[in-house]
């Protein structure tokens, strides 16, 4: 038997109730390297289960580095989140930024440039210590999110790109997080988009599927539910062609 069949048979026990929205009625959505998908018939969260263990994660990400590849278009990257700052600073009351889960700093850089006071977090120490050294004018930290200082917080405007499917526990990673956000802070989140009519049939036939990398697979209605839940208003979800959900939102 392999490692893959082995992962397969223990998981064999099914979801109780969606993290999102209670629902107790699921349809498997298939297998990919072992690990069973589930989506919820009530919201659409499409999520693995059962969740690996953190030391499994952790082992995937050690030898999962994309530091490289993001370096090589660093600026693009940089000038891209420019764009995306600028068309939404109007909605932030104040000009305090955090990016969550900044990798190499392009998004912190992005928001100096425009005149922000440009904070960054992550949990890799390689991407953290890349960011200081490609743009020493942020200010950037390694560790969870409980390990900020404490002067880390007040934030008018905070960035989430591509974190929330990554989060073993995205509930945890919220309720750390919006209490460094002040009342009234803007969130910009993007995850990829479950529900987008580009997503295949056989969902792990989709790229965005790629366990255990990727956890969780939101919908608008999912991804609604769980930010009014954590005490965010919706603003808006913005068009994408591609199967990438983006979405405004507002802590109240």
């Amino acid at each position: 038997m392999t490692q893959t069949e082995t992962r397969s048979n223990e998981a064999a026990v099914e979801p109780e109730a969606c993290i999102i929205c209670g629902g107790t009625t699921f349809r498997p959505a298939g297998i990919s390297s072992g690990y069973r998908i589930f989506r919820c018939m009530e919201c659409g969260f499409h999520f693995v289960h059962p969740t690996p263990p953190l030391s499994e994660i952790a082992a995937i990400y050690e030898k999962y580095s994309s530091n490289k590849l993001y370096a090589a278009k660093a600026e693009r990257k940089v000038l891209r989140a420019m764009k995306q700052i600028r068309r939404y600073r109007q909605l932030a009351p104040g000009n305090r930024f955090i990016d969550f889960g900044c990798n190499i700093g392009t998004a912190v850089e992005a928001a100096i440039r425009l005149g922000l006071d440009a904070h960054g977090v992550d949990i890799d120490e390689e991407s953290v210590g890349i960011a200081r050294k490609e743009y020493p004018r942020g200010k950037f930290h390694a560790g969870a999110l409980e390990s900020l200082p404490a002067d880390w917080a007040d934030f008018d405007f905070a960035f989430m790109i591509e974190v929330i499917e990554h989060l073993p526990d995205p509930h945890a990673y919220f309720e750390a997080m919006r209490k460094r956000l002040k009342p009234g802070a803007l969130l910009y989140l993007s995850t990829p988009d479950a529900g987008h009519w580009f997503v295949p049939r056989d969902f792990t036939a989709w790229r965005e599927v790629f366990p255990p990398q990727h956890l969780h697979y939101f919908t608008k209605k999912a991804m609604r539910r769980f930010l009014t839940d954590h005490g965010f208003e919706v603003i808006r979800f913005i068009w994408s062609p591609k199967p990438r959900l983006k979405v405004l939102a507002r802590k109240k």
